[in-house]
């Protein structure tokens, strides 16, 4: 049952990190247009956004039981072992990862 509900935390948190990511162009040019910035300034508005995305992702994912939205960590860690994953279970989170 872990290894269903670690594939099922694995794609409902890419499915939310694809639509997330997806609207940072939007809520940057929203907020340097509110603001009043304009050129490579507004650079400093999505770095921002990334890191905030990031952080609550990661709150997220704890919440979650430790899901993943990046296939690269999920089959990097499994290749130094430094994962509890098993290759099956590797192999079931690597496609709920990617399909999104």
């Amino acid at each position: 049952m872990g290894l269903v509900k670690a594939a099922v935390g694995d794609g409902v948190l890419t499915f939310l990190w694809v639509v997330c990511a997806s609207c940072l162009g939007v809520a940057t040019s929203a907020i340097a247009k509110a603001v009043g910035i304009q050129g490579m300034a507004s650079l400093f508005i999505t770095m921002s956004l990334v890191f905030i995305l990031l952080f609550i992702f990661g709150v997220i994912a704890t919440a979650l039981g430790g899901a993943s939205f990046n296939p690269t960590g999920t089959a990097a860690f499994y290749a130094v072992g430094a994962s509890s994953d098993s290759l099956i279970s590797a192999a079931v989170r690597f496609p709920a990862q990617v399909i999104d």
